[in-house]
């Protein structure tokens, strides 16, 4: 699983309660991201060796592993624990050519973190793209930077391409642009980069956005040096629970007509297609799956149980993200799990580079040249 050095017991107890109900021990085998990402082709390959249950991302990440890889369905589980009413809402991130080939256990909202003491001198949270802009400016002429982003690893400049495409086109358009289905040169998406352009010609973001990570913003946030940042929910872990009562959150703005929309990247297990132990991997694919191991895993690690019957847990950000997800017309992943792994690579670092000279032009074309060397298609 991905997660932060405190995580790492909450899901040795859930485990341990596997091993208690089952007898069957379950061994962990630490990587670190960039470690896990160069293994796994490997363990997938056929006649290779490594753990039974692997973790992994849902939606075009994973659909991806299904077309290079011999991924085992898990149909059969499917239907037995009638797992299709459970996940109901996520199925379609888990299929692929009509096979189902992970878990889902467990997702998180994103939206906009502030610190509630800074925005209270600027008024309420804005719930509208002008409500937006006029706080922005407010915070801005006080001489606060009203937006924090950090791009020193590229990702989170594409939550701004993510949400404004949402809020402007609709879900059904972004994933046609993420599947490589739309031309970068379409006036829809030079009116997505518009809406940023408009943020950063203003001087609303930081100007050392390549030098920060996402971590640096979130402390700059709990410092007051910078208003918003567009994250999602993990950010709430990195702040100590004693001051996480000042962290606020409120959802992505509204901006046209377009039905609400939002981020929810989601988390699985699948299986090694080289296990030795298949039934047993099997029996902790069905034990993760189950309402009360979701509802216990995601009260403590702070996120939202897929499960339709799980439990939400009591924190105020979990409560706030179930609502929040509850309430909106449709989900996208992220954009580097809903997009082909390949044109992630080329994408999301020309992201981070429009947040630093803003030349929509520019943009457009490199995105353009990678959509077409990527899906091999001229509209």
């Amino acid at each position: 699983m991905l997660l932060t050095p405190k995580q790492r017991a909450i899901y040795e107890m859930v485990f341990e309660q596997f091993t208690y109900e089952t007898g069957v021990d379950v061994k962990i085998l630490p990587r670190n991201d960039s470690q896990y990402k160069e293994q796994l082709p490997r363990w997938l390959s056929p006649g290779a060796s490594g753990p039974d249950v692997l973790y992994w991302q849902a939606s075009q990440r994973l659909f991806a592993l299904a077309q290079d890889y011999p991924l085992l369905p898990i149909n059969d589980l499917w239907q037995q624990h009638d797992m299709d009413k459970s996940f109901a809402s996520i199925e379609a991130n888990l299929s692929y050519q009509g096979n189902i080939y992970a878990i889902p256990y467990s997702y998180y909202h994103w939206g906009l973190y502030f610190k509630k003491s800074v925005v209270a001198r600027y008024g309420p949270a804005p719930n509208t793209w002008q409500e937006f802009l006029a706080l922005c400016e407010k915070m801005k002429n006080d001489g606060l930077t009203p937006i924090g982003l950090g791009t020193k690893n590229n990702w989170p400049a594409a939550a701004w391409f993510d949400y404004l495409n949402l809020r402007v086109n609709g879900l059904q358009f972004h994933r046609q642009v993420l599947n490589g289905k739309v031309s970068f040169f379409d006036a829809r998406i030079r009116k997505v980069f518009n809406y940023w352009k408009t943020l950063l010609e203003r001087g609303y973001f930081n100007d050392d956005t390549a030098s920060n990570t996402w971590e640096d913003i979130a402390s700059k946030i709990h410092r007051e040096r910078v208003g918003f940042t567009l994250m999602g929910n993990f950010i709430a872990n990195k702040w100590p629970r004693s001051l996480r009562m000042g962290l606020g959150f409120t959802p992505f703005p509204t901006l046209g007509l377009q039905p609400p929309y939002e981020l929810a990247p989601t988390e699985v297990l699948m299986l090694n297609p080289n296990t030795r132990q298949p039934e047993l991997a099997k029996e902790f694919l069905v034990f993760v799956a189950r309402a009360d191991t979701q509802s216990l895993l995601n009260s403590q690690l702070g996120y939202l149980p897929p499960h339709n019957k799980a439990i939400t847990g009591s924190d105020p950000f979990i409560q706030q993200g179930h609502q929040l997800l509850l309430q909106a017309s449709g989900v996208a992943q992220y954009f580097d799990r809903d997009t082909q792994p390949a044109f992630e690579k080329l994408a999301v670092p020309l992201l981070a580079e429009f947040a630093e000279h803003a030349d929509i032009g520019k943009t457009l074309q490199d995105l353009e040249k990678a959509r077409r060397q990527v899906f091999d298609e001229e509209l």
